[in-house]
């Protein structure tokens, strides 16, 4: 039996490494398809997630129960002490934001409204407006309540904003909101009530409405990554400086922006955008929508290199204008 020569030895293996080549090629092809295919698939579900939860916050901002910070002044009382302008504890606006002070000229936006965990009946009128109020304590939501929570009551004629010092836990449903007790645990550690006068007596004539519900700030901004990796979307990290894991949302945003639309003349509908350091102090509380441009990227280089893409939607407050 004759053996093959060398000739077709040599061209058996030509053959063979033509495959081979062809083969790798396909590989390698394939694999760079499913690598841009995950990277642009991790991009598209970091913005979803991104978009979606600051739209949530943004629609429901103002909502402090039965009565929003939308009523006029006199009706709403905000007795929280640190209240100024644009601060977390100024309930006066739905919101309010800073223009280009985040990494790569970025906006911070930050969003006040009471909590989705519902509200809690008053059950007993108050004597005067200094008094504790008496809430149902039967209620499922009167349990997670904590001392030095922020709680909006309201009856749907007037609504006040206070801060809760005394422990809930062991009061039989009895809020106490007295000035001069400093919180020393939690977020709201320094903060205290300025008078504890609510300047209403809820419960009087309509303790079947008056409603006390949980309230609180959320901002967001644009920090550097935990990780060390480009920057990611925070929430309520109080600065750069301050960020932690914990407060780490989204990674790979490496831009945000906010229009504020204004309804300056009463009817329904936006008049104008304007970026935050156009906004004067009263228009805050004019802002009846918001359209926010978020960048992100694919956080680790893809075949061709990282890259980014933009996305913009515009979000109505559901508590602002009709």
């Amino acid at each position: 039996m004759a053996g093959l020569s060398l000739i077709e030895l040599m061209v058996a293996m030509l053959i063979s490494l033509l495959l081979m080549a062809g083969v790798i090629q396909i590989f390698s092809g394939t694999k760079n398809t499913f690598l841009a295919q995950e990277g642009n698939s991790r991009l598209q579900e970091n913005a979803r997630f991104a978009l979606g939860r600051i739209t949530t916050d943004i629609s429901a901002a103002g909502y402090l129960g039965c009565l929003d910070s939308e009523t006029p002044k006199g009706l709403f009382v905000n007795d929280l002490k640190s209240k100024l302008a644009g601060s977390i504890y100024d309930f006066s606006a739905p919101i309010f934001g800073t223009d280009g002070t985040g990494p790569g000229g970025s906006d911070t936006i930050t969003i006040h409204k009471a909590g989705s965990d519902g509200g809690i009946r008053v059950t007993k009128a108050m004597p005067s407006a200094v008094s504790p109020i008496n809430l149902d304590s039967a209620s499922q939501v009167y349990g997670s309540l904590k001392q030095f929570d922020l709680l909006a009551v309201g009856d749907c004629a007037t609504a006040a904003v206070f801060m809760i010092t005394n422990d809930p836990s062991s009061s039989g449903g009895i809020i106490e909101h007295a000035a001069g007790v400093v919180a020393t645990t939690g977020a709201n550690i320094g903060q205290e009530n300025d008078t504890g006068d609510l300047q209403n007596r809820f419960g009087s004539e309509l303790a079947s409405v008056a409603t006390a519900t949980r309230v609180g700030t959320t901002t967001y901004e644009i920090c550097n990554s935990m990780s060390g990796n480009g920057t990611s979307l925070f929430q309520n990290s109080n600065s750069c400086a301050n960020r932690t894991e914990s407060n780490e949302l989204v990674e790979g945003v490496q831009d945000m922006q906010f229009l504020y639309g204004v309804d300056t003349d009463g009817t329904q509908g936006v008049d104008q955008y304007l970026r935050a350091d156009e906004m004067l102090a009263g228009a805050w509380n004019q802002v009846v929508a918001v359209r926010m441009t978020l960048v992100l990227n694919t956080v680790q280089n893809v075949p061709g290199g990282m890259y980014n893409k933009s996305f913009t939607t515009t979000v109505r407050l559901r508590n602002r204008g009709g």
